[in-house]
């Protein structure tokens, strides 16, 4: 019998703060260890804010202080810990920060094979931001560190175009990040109804599309009020505060990030869920907001085209008088109508988005890229 294949997870910071990322890994993480020949580990770097929050990312995890800018996260104790560790597979999540590096070195020490999950971060939208650091980053390591990866994870279609489309001609795994389908709390008695935004507060999630749809759309509405929830990135939240302020926007509460049971909750009483981005690889929260059966409205910057061959949301063009009409169409429903949407919703979740299914589809990528099984069928070469 052989020894279990030992996988680690390797990323930044093990924080909330990681938005999706903070969900998907601990959700890989703890699916994939009890499954046969698996030994799943997670390394990552402090929230000095929240350092405690490491401990829920996996059944193993170290997490390590970060040395100078946090937009670096130059942790200098994670490269001997990998060394110490001596995993057997390492799957990368996330780029162009120290990890990538620590990683890229270690490979080529050790001579053995790794995967990478760029979570993103590879959207033509998303190389436009920081895009001086990207630069810097791609020629210093992260160009030679994703040509190197044995195998490149995509968690849509859409993001392995993206990966094509920047001549990397790695094998591609396509597969979804997934979700455990939480069990269905009651929704909570209220007499307005709600738009609900979660995600992280960021331009990229186009928060300001909503807002200023809600400002066409609120006196035709007045039994219904926007709430927007998450975490705020480079205060942009305040800037949204500020926008609602000056133009007197009325019925708009912002609530601040929600985690666990508070933030199902938050899906669960929503009547509709909004997601105005710009770019997502894979946009987990449409997933957590269906699985709360709570249809959704979202671009086609999202890979969720299913939102309506399934029956249970829209997914438009991210243009302003788009957006207002299909807010419209969506709040004019009757509540029975919409809660219908919901509850196709959350049927297609159980169905191709589960934990389960995922943390076997994982199992076979990183057993085939260890040498110990044949690709998988999923796997793009």
């Amino acid at each position: 019998m052989s020894d279990p294949l030992r996988v680690l997870l390797l990323t930044s910071k093990l924080s909330p703060a990681a938005g999706g990322l903070a969900v998907s890994v601990p959700g890989l993480a703890y699916s994939i260890d009890p499954l046969p020949d698996m030994e799943m580990h997670v390394m990552g770097t402090q929230d000095p804010g929240n350092p405690t929050a490491a401990k829920s990312w996996g059944p193993r995890v170290q997490a390590f202080g970060v040395m100078g800018p946090q937009a670096l996260q130059f942790a200098p104790q994670m490269s001997p810990a990998m060394t110490a560790l001596a995993p057997d597979l390492i799957d990368v999540q996330g780029l162009w920060t120290f990890p990538s590096l620590a990683n890229l070195r270690y490979a080529r020490a050790s001579h053995i094979p790794y995967v990478v999950t760029p979570r993103g971060m590879l959207d033509p939208w998303a190389l436009k931001n920081s895009a001086l650091k990207k630069k810097i980053a791609g020629r210093a390591f992260e160009s030679a560190h994703l040509r190197g990866a044995y195998c490149l994870r995509a968690t849509a279609e859409m993001e392995a175009e993206h990966f094509r489309e920047m001549g990397l001609i790695n094998p591609i795994a396509v597969v979804p990040n997934g979700l455990n389908l939480p069990d269905l709390a009651p929704r909570t008695e209220r007499d307005t109804r709600s738009v609900l935004f979660l995600s992280r507060i960021h331009p990229k999630k186009g928060v300001e599309y909503l807002l200023r749809t809600w400002v066409a759309l609120q006196a035709e509405f007045p039994g219904w009020e926007v709430i927007i929830a998450g975490i705020d990135e480079n205060g942009h939240e305040s800037e949204l505060k500020t926008m609602v302020q000056e133009r007197r926007i009325p019925r708009v509460r912002f609530v601040g990030e929600k985690h666990g049971a508070a933030k199902e909750q938050q899906y669960r009483d929503a009547d509709l869920f909004v997601l105005p981005t710009h770019a997502e690889n894979f946009g987990l929260v449409v997933a957590e907001a269906l699985a709360q059966e709570t249809p959704v409205i979202t671009t086609r910057n999202a890979p969720w085209q299913g939102l309506e061959t399934h029956g249970c949301g829209w997914w438009i063009d991210l243009e302003q008088s788009r957006l207002t009409e299909t807010m419209r169409e969506a709040m004019s429903r009757p509540a029975a109508e919409l809660a219908a949407m919901g509850q196709r919703g959350r049927a297609w979740v159980r169905r191709d988005f589960s934990m389960t299914q995922v943390a076997q589809k994982m199992r076979s990528v990183y057993l085939w890229a260890a040498g110990r099984d044949r690709r998988p069928e999923f796997v793009h070469e």
